[in-house]
Formats: C-alpha cells, sequence, structure tokens
C-alpha cells in the first residue's frame, strides 16, 4: 500500500524531457505583474523626456483655442473634424511613443522571463474552460487565490503610500495659487516622480515576490512520480527486457561477423585455453597485422573450433595471448610493442605453411623501424 502510494506523490525533479515538453505548452513560470512594473518604469522615464514638448503642444492647443476664429465659425461637422484631427496630431506621436516604450519594456521582460520561449499553444482556445467543474476548480485553486492576496497587497501598498504622500505635498499644494503657469509643470512632475517612485518601489518588490512564486509553482506542478519517470524512461528507451534483447541481438551479430572473419586469419594464437587472438596479416597491403577475433571462455573455444575446421595453425603463447587480448580490439592493428613477437610467430607459421619466412619478416621489420623513427625512438 505504502509503495503504490509513494510511486503516486509527485516528489522528483523533472526530467529534462518533461521540461522541454511543458516549454512547448507554455507552462514556464512568468509573472505579468513584474512586466507590468518594468513597463510602466520605462514609461513613466520616457515621460519625463517627452513631457515638455506634450506640455508645448497643450499651450499651443490651448492658445489655438483662445485665439482662434473657431467662436465665431459655423459649427460643423468638418470644423471639428478638422480640429480634432489638428489635436490629435500634436499629441499622438508623443502618446504613442510612450506606448511603445512601455509594451517593449513589458514585451522584453517576459520574453527574459521566458528565455525568448514562443508557444502558439497558449493562445489557442480551450474547450475545458467551458466545463463548469474546472471552472470552479480554478476559483477556488491556489493560483486564484494567491491573485487575490496580490491585488489586495496592492491595495495595502496603493493607499498607505499615496496618503503619506499627500500629506508630503500637501505643503506645495497650499502654495500652487501664488505659483506662475509656467512652473505647473515642474511642480506636477516633481509631485508625480514623487509618488510615483515610492509606489513602484514597493510594487517592484511584490512583483519580485510573485515572480518567485510563479518560477516554485510551476516547478512544483512539473514535478513527477516515480512511476512517471519510469513510464517516460520505457517510452523513450523501450523496457528492460526489450533493451537487453537488442544489446544481446547486437553483441551476437558482431560475435558472427567475427567468427566469419575467422577462416581469413594466418594464425590462432591461445593461452591456451581461457584466451585465443586470431590474427591475420597480408603482404600486399603493407600495414600491420590485424586481430580478426579474438574471446575468453567459450568464445575462445569457439574460435579454436573454428581454425581447426579451416586447417589454420594454433599457437599457444601465453604472454603474446594476454598482450595482444588487451591491447588491441578486433578490426585493429597491432601496437609497435608487439611487432617483434608477431613477426616470430608468423614466420614460425609461414615456415609450416612452406611460404616464405623472410619476406613476412622483413616487411613487419621494416614497419616497426618506420614507427620507431616516426615517434623519435
Amino acid at each position: 500500500m505504502s509503495s503504490e502510494g509513494d510511486s503516486g506523490e509527485k516528489t522528483e525533479a523533472p526530467t529534462a524531457r518533461r521540461v522541454s515538453e511543458a516549454r512547448k505548452e507554455g507552462q514556464i513560470g512568468v509573472s505579468t505583474d513584474f512586466s507590468n512594473v518594468i513597463g510602466m518604469s520605462g514609461a513613466f522615464i520616457a515621460l519625463q523626456y517627452v513631457m515638455p514638448s506634450m506640455w508645448r503642444d497643450l499651450q499651443l492647443i490651448s492658445r489655438n483655442a483662445f485665439t482662434s476664429d473657431l467662436a465665431r465659425q459655423q459649427i460643423s461637422a468638418e470644423t471639428i473634424n478638422e480640429s480634432a484631427i489638428g489635436v490629435l496630431s500634436l499629441l499622438v506621436p508623443e502618446l504613442l511613443l510612450l506606448t511603445v516604450i512601455a509594451a517593449i519594456c513589458g514585451a522584453g521582460t517576459t520574453a527574459l522571463q521566458t528565455k525568448f520561449n514562443w508557444s502558439w499553444k497558449l493562445v489557442r482556445p480551450k474547450f475545458s474552460h467551458l466545463n463548469p467543474v474546472s471552472g470552479l476548480k480554478r476559483i477556488f485553486g491556489v493560483a486564484n487565490i494567491v491573485n487575490t492576496f496580490k491585488s489586495i497587497a496592492k491595495l495595502c501598498i496603493i493607499g498607505p503610500v499615496s496618503y503619506i504622500a499627500f500629506f508630503d505635498l500637501f505643503p506645495q499644494i497650499l502654495t500652487l495659487m501664488d505659483v506662475p503657469i509656467s512652473q505647473l509643470l515642474v511642480l506636477a512632475s516633481g509631485a508625480a516622480s514623487y509618488v510615483f517612485w515610492r509606489l513602484i518601489a514597493w510594487l517592484f518588490i511584490l512583483s519580485t515576490l510573485d515572480l518567485i512564486w510563479q518560477k516554485y509553482n510551476t516547478y512544483r506542478q512539473m514535478k513527477m512520480s516515480k512511476q512517471e519517470i519510469k513510464d517516460e524512461k520505457k517510452s523513450v528507451e523501450g523496457d528492460e527486457a526489450t533493451r537487453r534483447r537488442i544489446m544481446a541481438m547486437g553483441l551476437q551479430k558482431a560475435r558472427d561477423r567475427m567468427f566469419d572473419a575467422i577462416p581469413t586469419a594466418d594464425v590462432v594464437v591461445t593461452n591456451p585455453t581461457h584466451l585465443a587472438v586470431a590474427l591475420s596479416y597480408s603482404l600486399n597491403d603493407g600495414g600491420a597485422p590485424k586481430v580478426v577475433a579474438k574471446g575468453r571462455g567459450h568464445i575462445a573455444k569457439r574460435i579454436r573450433l573454428i581454425a581447426k575446421e579451416n586447417g589454420i595453425p594454433i599457437v599457444e603463447r601465453k604472454p603474446l595471448a594476454r598482450a595482444l587480448f588487451k591491447m588491441v580490439e578486433v578490426g585493429g592493428e597491432i601496437p609497435y610493442e608487439l611487432f617483434k613477437a608477431v613477426a616470430e610467430l608468423l614466420a614460425y607459421v609461414y615456415r609450416i605453411k612452406g611460404k616464405l619466412p623472410s619476406k613476412a619478416r622483413n616487411a613487419i621489420n621494416k614497419r616497426q623501424s618506420e614507427h620507431q623513427t616516426k615517434s623519435g625512438v
């Protein structure tokens, strides 16, 4: 009972495949509040540079409103449209610039949070949202409760900060009656900056905590149970029996190829019973002798049996057999340290077979001297 319960609990860290699939689904911890705070900050900084131009435009609009001939003209849709277009042509570029800067800052912050991940699945309609049961779960879910607390926290921040800022700025507000209109922009921008940056500092702290929560909550949702990890591993790699069967088939094919190459060998070196190494050498290739087959135990026995069936000499050389088995893989050439011992062995075999041993010995010795010259020995 306990083992089954433990296997169902999501206590394990998500695998790389689970994280990758979650990113494709758009399941990434993102704080929209954090992006909004950065976007508002960028727009407000830009506003401080754009505001003088906007103030001049507002002055121009106000001056034209009192000095134009609009009052003496007959009001019609055409005159209203012309006036509205004139006002918009002055203010829209600045407002559009502020909007674009806020959007770039907010979108850039979101892109950094997601590491520039994009998923179309987030914008696809989900019919599961129409299910009233799912809707109730979302209403009383952890995410909605957290959002409610965030809204309450924002009110608790905006209210006191605005209240304190009002009393700090109250002496300046009383002096506005004696301030020229030309200085109202300076005082208004200073007061707005004073309130805004105090609000944004607390909202930044709150949004940072929200970002940490979103990352943690996403990680918690991606956690897997031990059974899920086993199922994923099985789906990717196959079950254990299948893997073993595939490995066994691969080893068997490699052994079959190795056994098929034994008839091409010139000699089999043995230990005498535990190890067997089949060597092949071609005078025409000009290379070093190669190991075409090797094995221990029952494989060594099979190598000796095939060698006997094909009339290949079997020679007992314990040190050489151990060295060849340890140092050379199947299909590889023998190292130069073993050239002399193998040359003597091949000369002995060729002498038995009636071939020219001197030619083989000289070819291998020449190969050994060339290797020593290249290595500086």
